[in-house]
């Protein structure tokens, strides 16, 4: 039986890179985003190629439909043996001009989010005791930096409950591992916006999904509960 990989956070990015090297592994895919084109057209296309897969439009903020979510991939899927956690989001703007509802946005996003997602899956990995939840991280998360106050909120507090969970569940055999992505993504919008870099210049989700089923296969007597990911010609 194939195991089931959840990715809470879909894009043409990360998420979608994501998929298909968990799909190439060999695991049946739930795909959740608030986009209902982005999910079930990448579900199409990983089934097209052979892969077991399901989207599901979902806001990730909202509790009760993250539950139900989650459920119907259970129904249709089975439970998850891994979680990546890839939403995220936080307005860019400098302290003053940055409303107060962007704090709690991006909150909601970042952690509020992993929360519900985590506390649909945990309760199956315990019981098996074994499951990976893997968390996409930025730079924001390590250092806060001027102009991204409400975007360092979010991914500071997603660290740090990645980090309680860790602590809290590894003795029962589920890892959990921060990953910190710390460099420009070369998503088809970065990679248009900043035509003049080199290719080089990007992370590419190619390879970060790489590094995620790296960790996802991970024997349990070597786990990394966070990692940085980074161009080689980032400073840092």
């Amino acid at each position: 039986m194939s195991k089931v990989t959840v990715i809470a956070g879909v894009g043409p990015g990360n998420g979608a890179a994501f998929a298909r090297r968990f799909a190439q592994g060999g695991h049946a895919l739930g795909l959740l985003a608030r986009s209902a084109q982005m999910v079930e057209g990448l579900a199409a296309e990983l089934q097209a190629g052979g892969a077991q897969s399901l989207g599901v439009p979902v806001d990730l903020t909202d509790a009760a439909a993250v539950a139900d979510a989650f459920q119907h991939i259970r129904r249709k899927l089975g439970d998850a043996d891994v979680l990546i956690q890839n939403a995220a989001g936080g307005l860019r703007a400098p302290f003053l001009d940055t409303p107060v509802e962007a704090y709690r946005e991006g909150f909601e996003l970042c952690v509020m989010a992993m929360v519900h997602c985590c506390r649909a899956v945990l309760p199956a990995m315990l019981a098996r005791g074994a499951g990976t939840i893997v968390l996409s991280g930025a730079t924001a998360a390590m250092r806060g930096s001027a102009g991204f106050s409400a975007f360092a909120v979010g991914k500071f507090g997603q660290r740090a409950l990645a980090q309680s969970l860790a602590r809290e569940f590894g003795p029962q055999g589920v890892h959990v591992a921060h990953v910190n992505i710390d460099g420009v993504i070369g998503t088809p919008r970065n990679v248009q916006r900043l035509a003049d870099k080199p290719p080089e210049f990007f992370l590419q989700p190619a390879d970060i999904a790489e590094a995620y089923w790296t960790l996802a296969e991970q024997p349990r007597s070597a786990w990394s509960q966070e990692i940085d990911l980074r161009p080689f010609g980032e400073r840092f």
